[in-house]
């Protein structure tokens, strides 16, 4: 999933209200705006585990 928010603060924001529902995979500005992507923490950990088995 991918979001946009106006600013920094917004952003900081929207991660404190939603750290415990999403994983946040990447973090960029564009033209004044941040972007991250991101994905459920519990998609995220079974992939991490996954990994970690290899």
């Amino acid at each position: 999933m991918t979001s946009e928010f106006d600013n920094w603060t917004v952003y900081d924001d929207w991660l404190i209200e939603n750290y415990d529902k999403y994983a946040v995979t990447d973090v960029s500005e564009k033209n004044g705006k941040v972007e991250i992507v991101y994905i459920d923490k519990s998609e995220w950990l079974a992939k991490n585990l996954k990994s970690d088995k290899k």
